[in-house]
């Protein structure tokens, strides 16, 4: 197999390195990953011909973060490892952007592409980070979305480059921002043509050969003068600033650890910070919350886009609805924003719906939206869930073989997992509104289907609480 990292070495010191993983659409950080940093590490520290190093991608995104498989791991290892395991283990990727970062020769990140969680974080560490003038890419840190923080350094360098309240937006909402945005908050030196990226990458890393890495050029924040000191309250204090409740604050354990982070580490060294850091990556580690999102709203999400994609071949050509009901403007709003040619008819029943495919049948399906009361529908019906954090679900309860899969079709169009149930109640309306104890208990009479999707469906649909892992994963935790 291709190494991860490749090199060419220019004859002015330049060293360009590539990260280009074989067989992956995206770079992400794993164990082969790390050991070949480690390499590029030991190259640049030790080859006299080598003066800088600029990072790259040959993908058309940079790096995308972690192999969440591999965090996935830490949480199935934290059952059972110490805190010094669990620290070693974990811990590896800050070590090496502390070692990277401190090193004698410069290393300047072009972003071509993409750089999220550990992506980002690789650029943080380096002195000067270029990107492409692309509206469209994005850099951020998302990892509170699956219950984590990002445990490489996002948490000290974000607030250091960039100053506390832009930083703690991005931490604890994990939106990302564009390139105009990052250059603007200081968390990128430049925006570039992508066809110069390259070479101006080149040509800042020439400009900074012979230099001593010095924190006070890099970052605009160094002393952290806008942090507030740590105290009763603060934490919980600062996460409302950016709009996380008080309820949420208690249920989803990574927003009080990010800005735990981020006030303890303030004003420390990188390398104490880091450790700071790490310290409140592993309380997350120990907490199971982490571990049931990780694997239902990334790893089993992931498996179930593939799986319950419509058939390779199966399109939908058009689309014909009756009028929409009060309490369904979810469909209304939906319809709105699908590219596709549709008509409203009146000689249709109402909230009503009639797709037609590519080969020109018809399939008609009644519109229901989540949070309905449960009720028998003759024939097929859809049920759509609001557009959370997550994305969104597209019940197909009730259809045939042939409709569900333009169905299926349909709600890739709408941007939407399509969850196929047998009818004639959807499952979705049965779940909604239940304890979770009477969800899990309902959830296990259910023998149709893959049970990972269950929850991975009743999580995107807002029907549970994405800190629970969906009902059957939080039943089989307790």
């Amino acid at each position: 197999m291709a190494a991860p990292i490749t090199t060419g070495l220019d004859a002015d010191g330049v060293l360009v390195a590539t990260i280009d993983m074989a067989e992956r659409t995206m770079n992400v950080f794993s164990v082969e990953l790390m050991d070949a940093l480690d390499a590029l590490m030991d190259r640049v520290d030790t080859d006299p011909a080598v003066r800088s190093c600029v990072i790259t991608s040959g993908k058309s995104s940079f790096l995308a973060g972690a192999d969440l498989t591999m965090v996935r791991g830490y949480c199935d290892s934290a059952r059972s490892a110490t805190h010094a395991q669990m620290f070693e283990m974990c811990g590896r990727l800050g070590r090496q952007f502390v070692r990277l970062e401190a090193a004698a020769k410069p290393y300047v990140a072009a972003l071509n592409g993409l750089a999220l969680g550990g992506g980002l974080e690789l650029s943080l560490a380096c002195r000067v980070r270029l990107v492409a003038d692309d509206p469209r890419l994005q850099l951020g840190v998302p990892e509170v979305r699956w219950g984590l923080l990002p445990g490489a350094g996002g948490t000290q360098r974000l607030p250091r480059l960039a100053g506390f309240a832009p930083a703690m937006k991005m931490l604890l909402t994990g939106q990302p921002v564009d390139p105009a945005t990052a250059q603007k908050l200081g968390i990128v030196s430049a925006v570039v043509p992508q066809s110069k990226l390259l070479d101006e990458a080149k040509a800042v890393a020439r400009a900074l050969h012979g230099t001593a890495y010095d924190p006070a050029l890099k970052f605009k924040h160094l002393a952290q003068a806008d942090v507030p000191a740590p105290g009763n309250g603060v934490a919980a204090a600062v996460a409302a600033q950016h709009g996380v409740s008080g309820t949420d604050y208690e249920l989803y354990p990574a927003y009080s650890a990010i800005v735990d982070s981020v006030l303890y580490g303030a004003r420390l060294p990188l390398d104490e910070a880091n450790t700071v850091e790490m310290n409140n990556f592993l309380r997350l580690m120990f907490n199971p919350v982490a571990g049931r999102m990780v694997r239902t709203l990334f790893l089993e999400r992931l498996r179930a886009e593939r799986e319950l994609a419509p058939p390779p071949g199966v399109a939908v050509e058009s689309l014909r609805h009756g009028p929409i009901s009060a309490g369904r403007e979810a469909w209304q709003a939906a319809l709105g924003r699908l590219k596709l040619p549709q008509q409203l008819d009146a000689a249709l029943p109402a909230d009503t719906a009639e797709v037609t495919d590519r080969a020109g049948a018809v399939h008609r399906a009644a519109l229901r939206v989540v949070g309905e009361a449960p009720a028998p529908v003759s024939g097929a019906q859809l049920v759509l869930s609001p557009a959370g954090p997550y994305g969104r679900v597209l019940e197909i309860a009730g259809a045939d073989d042939a409709q569900a899969a333009v169905f299926a079709a349909l709600a890739t169009r709408l941007w939407s997992l399509p969850w196929r149930t047998p009818g004639p109640v959807s499952r979705l309306a049965s779940l909604h509104g239940r304890t979770l104890d009477e969800q899990a208990q309902a959830a296990r009479t259910w023998r149709e289907g893959d049970p990972a999707f269950i929850d991975v469906a009743a999580c995107l649909a807002g029907t549970t609480p994405a800190w629970s892992g969906g009902p059957l994963t939080w039943s089989a935790d307790r």
